[in-house]
Formats: C-alpha cells, sequence, structure tokens
C-alpha cells in the first residue's frame, strides 16, 4: 500500500529525532479529578476502540506567496510538509513533522484549513486528514531549511498551480480546497478531497468574504489626530511590518469586525478596546477602502468613521508624546511618569489601573480581534494589550500631528487617513479602491468638478 500523503513507510517512521535536533519534551497533562470521575472500563473501552489514523500537513508559504512542497525519499511524487500524527494532538504531530523534515526551524502553526475524511477502501484503513497554515519568520528560502535526508530528498518554494501540480491527485484536490479554504474564512470539510454537501444555510456563512476592519479618527481641532501602540507579539499577517516597528508601530484605533456586528458598532468597540475606554457611538462614516489581499491573505474592507463629538473616545487636552521617541511614546513607564491613558482620567504605570473603582469592560472579547491584523493572519493592530494592565506597562496612545501621522501608519492605514481627514473638512465619503480613490466620488473627482458642485477649494 502507498503510504498516506507525507507519512513514511510503517518500517521508515523515525521515532526520535534526526541528529542535531533536540527531542521535544513531552509533558503529559494529568487529568482534572474534579471534573469528571475516572472511569476505568470506560478508559479501556477507548483504549481498544477502533480509530481512524490521523495525518497532518502544512502550507508554508514564502513572502512571495509561494508554496513549500517537498520531495519524500521513502515514496514517488511530491508532498506537503508533514506525516502521521502518533499519540499525541495534531498540531503537536504537524510541529513534530515539520521539525523532523526540515530542522528547528521555529514554526507556528496557523488556523485548520481543511479535514479530510478519507475512506478505508483507500488505504485499507479509514484516515482523517489535516491541513494547517504553518508560518516561518520571513523572508524565508530553501536554503533557510535545514532538510533531514533521510525524510527528503528536496525542497522547493513554487507558484500556487505549479505546486499543485506537482502533488498526487488525491492530495491535490485535498491542498486545492485548503487553499480555497484560505483565501476565505471557513475550513474545507471533505470526503476524500470533495467538498461535503452542507445545508444552503452553512453553504452561505463559508462563503469566502473579505475580512472587515473598522476604525475611528479622533481629531482634536488643533491638526491633531490619535493613533495608538500596535501589538507587539509578531508581525501582522498583512507583512506591512507596522508590528515590527520601534514599540509596535502605531495604527489608528480600531480592529477587526466579528460575524455580528456592524462596522458602526464594530469600530466604537474596537477603538475603546485599542483605547481602554469604555465604548462610545462612533459619528458618520468618512472612508471605506477596499484592500486588495496580500499573498495567502485576506482581501480587506475597511471603514473609518469620525468620532461622535457628543461621545467623545479620546481627551484632545492630553499632551501629546513625541512618536519618534522609543522612550517617550513606547517606553516603559515609571512610576512617576505614568501616562493618563486618554479618555479614562486614570493612569496606567507598572502597577496597572490606580484604585479599585476601575471596573473591567465588560464587552466580549472578538476571535478575530486576535488573529486578524488586518492578515489579516491576523492579530489585532490595535490590541490592548499594547499598554493595558499587566501587559508592558508602555503608553497606550497618542495625539500626532496630522501631518506627520500618515507616514507612522501601515501602507493599508495612510490612505484611509489622508482621505478620511479631507472627507471629514468636506462633509464627504471618500470611496477608495487600493487606497485610491474611485472617479465618481467626491473624494476621486476633478478639482473642478468638485467647486461647480460648491465643494469649496
Amino acid at each position: 500500500m502507498q503510504p498516506v500523503s507525507g507519512t513514511p513507510a510503517a518500517s521508515t517512521v523515525p521515532r526520535t529525532p534526526p541528529s542535531g535536533i533536540p527531542a521535544v519534551p513531552r509533558t503529559p497533562v494529568p487529568p482534572d479529578r474534579t471534573e469528571e470521575p475516572y472511569d476505568a472500563d470506560l478508559a479501556g473501552y477507548l483504549a481498544a476502540h477502533p480509530a481512524p489514523a490521523a495525518a497532518v500537513d502544512a502550507v508554508i508559504r514564502d513572502e512571495r506567496g509561494r508554496i513549500l512542497v517537498v520531495d519524500p525519499v521513502y515514496k514517488d511524487g511530491w508532498d506537503l510538509p508533514g506525516g502521521m500524527v502518533d499519540d499525541e494532538g495534531l498540531v503537536d504531530g504537524l510541529l513534530r513533522e515539520i521539525r523532523e523534515e526540515l530542522g528547528p526551524v521555529p514554526a507556528r502553526a496557523g488556523r485548520l484549513l481543511a479535514v479530510d475524511d478519507v475512506p478505508a477502501a483507500v488505504y485499507g484503513r479509514a484516515l482523517v486528514a489535516c491541513v494547517y497554515t504553518v508560518r516561518l519568520p520571513l523572508p524565508v528560502t530553501v536554503d533557510d531549511l535545514v532538510l533531514q535526508r533521510d525524510e527528503l530528498r528536496a525542497a522547493a518554494f513554487l507558484p500556487e498551480e505549479a505546486a499543485l501540480a506537482r502533488l498526487p491527485r488525491r492530495l491535490r484536490r485535498r491542498t486545492a480546497a485548503a487553499l480555497e479554504a484560505e483565501r476565505g474564512a471557513h475550513t474545507a470539510q471533505l470526503h476524500d478531497g470533495r467538498p461535503v454537501p452542507l445545508d444552503p444555510r452553512d453553504r452561505w456563512a463559508l462563503l469566502p468574504s473579505p475580512a472587515v476592519y473598522a476604525a475611528v479618527l479622533n481629531e482634536d481641532g488643533r491638526g491633531r489626530v490619535l493613533l495608538v501602540r500596535a501589538g507587539t507579539d509578531g508581525p501582522d499577517e498583512r507583512g506591512d511590518g507596522a508590528a515590527e516597528a520601534p514599540g509596535g508601530g502605531l495604527v489608528l484605533p480600531g480592529g477587526p469586525l466579528t460575524a455580528a456586528e456592524t462596522p458602526a458598532r464594530g469600530a466604537a468597540r474596537a477603538a475603546a478596546r485599542a483605547l481602554g475606554t469604555r465604548p462610545a457611538p462612533v459619528g458618520r462614516l468618512l472612508a471605506v477602502d477596499g484592500v486588495p489581499a496580500p499573498p495567502g491573505g485576506r482581501a480587506l474592507t475597511a471603514h473609518l468613521f469620525a468620532a461622535d463629538p457628543d461621545h467623545p473616545t479620546a481627551d484632545p487636552d492630553q499632551p501629546a508624546t513625541d512618536p519618534g521617541s522609543a522612550s517617550g511614546a513606547f517606553g516603559s513607564t515609571g512610576a512617576d511618569e505614568a501616562a493618563t491613558v486618554p479618555g479614562t482620567g486614570r493612569k496606567d504605570g507598572p502597577e496597572g489601573p490606580e484604585g479599585p473603582e476601575d471596573e473591567p469592560s465588560t464587552e466580549p472579547r472578538s476571535d478575530a480581534e486576535a488573529e486578524v491584523g488586518p492578515d489579516a493572519e491576523p492579530r489585532s493592530t490595535a490590541g490592548p494589550e499594547a499598554g493595558a494592565p499587566g501587559g508592558s506597562g508602555a503608553v497606550r496612545a497618542v495625539w500626532v500631528e496630522a501631518r506627520e501621522a500618515a507616514a507612522l501608519l501601515p501602507d493599508w492605514q495612510a490612505p484611509l487617513l489622508r482621505h478620511g481627514l479631507r472627507a471629514l473638512a468636506l462633509g464627504t465619503v471618500a470611496q477608495l479602491e487600493g487606497g485610491v480613490p474611485q472617479p465618481g466620488t467626491a473624494a476621486g473627482a476633478p478639482p473642478r468638478a468638485q467647486r461647480g458642485a460648491g465643494t469649496p477649494e
């Protein structure tokens, strides 16, 4: 029988990592006996119960969006990195297989893209094959990998079509479905590589769609706008480097929407979470931008709202901090220099909020907010962890001169701010595509047409 995708024949499965790669300690988690009493009969039944085999594969991309494919030594044909799961978790097995094939690379498992139920008639035993995204630090080339020669003959980063063409037909179907899921927001449910029929309501819910991001423009009337510190736990999925900038970079207060939110409600919630304040209604819509997807990422529909003057989310009298100074805007604050968080009147220093009267927000946190950056792979670039109590203790927000703010933002947010400020002054709404104003809109109309329509010069 031909081994399963990414799976050595039973006699060639290495039980220990190849030479030079440290073994990964496996510390079993003791069961919580208080949650459920131990049942010896049930444990014995489950241990002897027949179960499908499990395999895990990885979609790994380089900075150009090309996919990594490998040539295993134990079978003919190319494959995705991965292999069979032992008595371990799916993600644990995936990362172990990657280390065994590609060396001690700092790989991080991403989201589950596809689950494929392969019937027993194919390999003689039922198989559950899962495909995950896996992230490697970018830029990455094949030369950066340490191929284990007892596992792989070769590896290559290839464009999607070329990568699919090298894979065996069954794996090709599964991988194509996984790539389609990667472009969307769902996990592909497959039977031998083919989509499982779903109820129409679920099919609509799984349709690929752009992520939606909403932000709030706080302008103090003195030529300054409010920006917040981006997350610092790694690069965002758009690859614009905001999260890798010194101190985490600066972004507009906002974040990705949940599936149940309107853009206005999502903007209010995400901006409040980024600023550490309570949610307040937002004002009128200023700009909408359709941001193209980066390789392997998600397209983005970004909304920018004005702050509601009757419900301000920030205090314009808060002293501005020099955004160019890492020790000022982003450095850790001492007890004597705790920064006032705009709109709250409280101070956040190394010890967290002052006084017991600070009540935690009851607003739910979005799972999407923790993942989208916006690809979002992503992390929210405006997450509260940047200056939240118990976090780094750094300044959370800063007022910046409007003429300088766009240069400090990620590339995809700068046009949103520039045209949002203009729309705020003119009373219009900017319709953008990739940051470019569209003809027929106030932002995209020629200056003469704007003057003829009564728009001030």
